[in-house]
């Protein structure tokens, strides 16, 4: 395993490689997760035969945090210096939520870059309803800081099954969460990335695979916004497919999360 970073846009990025695979995965968080947010996924990935690399986003973790707010075009931009910096040639590339939004801008950026694009728990655009919603968590951050933030956050992105059958499994990362090292001010310019999101009249113009995953019980990026985002690519770009778990599913049960991703990135390649 590797670790290091990579100088952007007058930030230093924070990366780490996993695996020798003879395909590379590139990860991109949502809002509030380090790269140690892919703690349930990179194993999984990597013994699939990828290389798995992951990385923090501006604002987050060990990479630099200017002022916001940020915008999910700038992330991309980071996302293309780590991509220099590393000397990738084409990859997949994965984000979840807010990195979904990422992700659809780097494809319509620099759409030589990749064999493939996973667009999960994620959204073209934001309707009115998540809008509101997420503009709560950034006004609860600077208001409450980012303990509260953290627990209030918790029963809009897990389910009310994952509430029901692991409740100390739900405590457990709710601790987790709460210790979080994330300025307020940092996550609220990463919600203002998320938020301020549209690629809708855009990602259209995506040519390489991209499956679109969604969660049954997310209630915040419910399926039926990431189904409007499958329904404005491109004629025979898009797969869709649906896993149980709420908006952080690919925490709360990994695993068909996890082969979802390993499948469709297989048939890509």
């Amino acid at each position: 395993m590797t670790t290091g970073f990579v100088r952007g846009d007058a930030i230093d990025i924070r990366y780490r490689i996993a695996g020798e695979g003879p395909r590379d995965l590139v990860l991109i968080n949502g809002v509030g997760d380090d790269l140690d947010g892919w703690v349930n996924q990179v194993d999984d990935f990597v013994r699939a035969g990828l290389r798995v690399i992951s990385y923090d986003n501006r604002g987050v973790g060990q990479s630099g945090a200017p002022p916001g707010p940020y915008t999910s075009g700038e992330l991309a931009a980071d996302l293309k210096a780590l991509v220099t910096g590393l000397e990738l040639t084409r990859f997949h590339l994965a984000g979840v939520s807010m990195g979904g939004a990422i992700a659809q801008e780097y494809a319509v950026a620099y759409p030589e870059d990749l064999l493939s694009l996973v667009l999960a728990n994620t959204f073209a655009v934001a309707d009115p309803f998540t809008a509101a919603a997420f503009e709560t968590w950034a006004t609860v951050a600077l208001a409450a800081g980012m303990p509260v933030m953290m627990r209030m956050q918790a029963p809009w992105i897990f389910s009310p099954r994952f509430y029901q059958q692991h409740p100390d499994r739900v405590a457990e990362l709710i601790a987790g969460a709460a210790g979080s090292t994330q300025p307020a001010a940092a996550f609220a310019a990463q919600m203002a990335a998320l938020n301020g999101h549209d690629c809708a009249s855009r990602i259209g113009a995506v040519r390489v695979p991209a499956l679109v995953l969604a969660a049954r019980d997310d209630i915040i990026i419910r399926p039926e916004l990431s189904r409007r985002l499958y329904d404005a690519l491109a004629p025979g770009v898009g797969t869709w497919a649906e896993v149980p778990g709420g908006h952080a599913a690919f925490w709360e049960d990994p695993g068909p999360w996890n082969q979802a991703v390993i499948d469709f990135v297989r048939s890509a390649s």
